[in-house]
């Protein structure tokens, strides 16, 4: 049963470059696991303005044990608790997550 995480963000105005760059440093070969997402998507509200809803981020994962491989990676590794510990300089704020699974057929 796929799971699909939704992660919400406010970004800073003017900041949008920057938490694409840190996005970008997240999906580098660096933080490769031996479980990786399916699919990744990254949104805006197209009204009434990109830069006023904030930013929704859509991971897609095969399964819940996959995602909670993932997850355990992430928390263990130190680089990657680096880049998306929150500081007074970050250009995001993590809003809201939403673990979301497939219906069964």
């Amino acid at each position: 049963m796929g799971v699909v995480v939704v992660y919400r963000y406010a970004v800073k105005p003017g900041r949008m470059p920057d938490f694409i760059a840190k996005l970008g440093e997240a999906a580098s070969p660096k933080f490769g696991s031996r479980v990786m997402p399916n699919n990744v998507r990254i949104m805006q509200s197209t009204v009434p303005g990109p830069e006023t809803a904030g930013v929704v981020l859509m991971i897609e994962y095969d399964d819940m044990a996959t995602y909670g491989a993932r997850l355990a990676y992430e928390q263990t590794n130190a680089n990657w608790r680096k880049l998306f510990a929150p500081t007074p300089d970050s250009p995001e704020t993590l809003l809201s997550v939403e673990i979301l699974s497939d219906l069964p057929a």
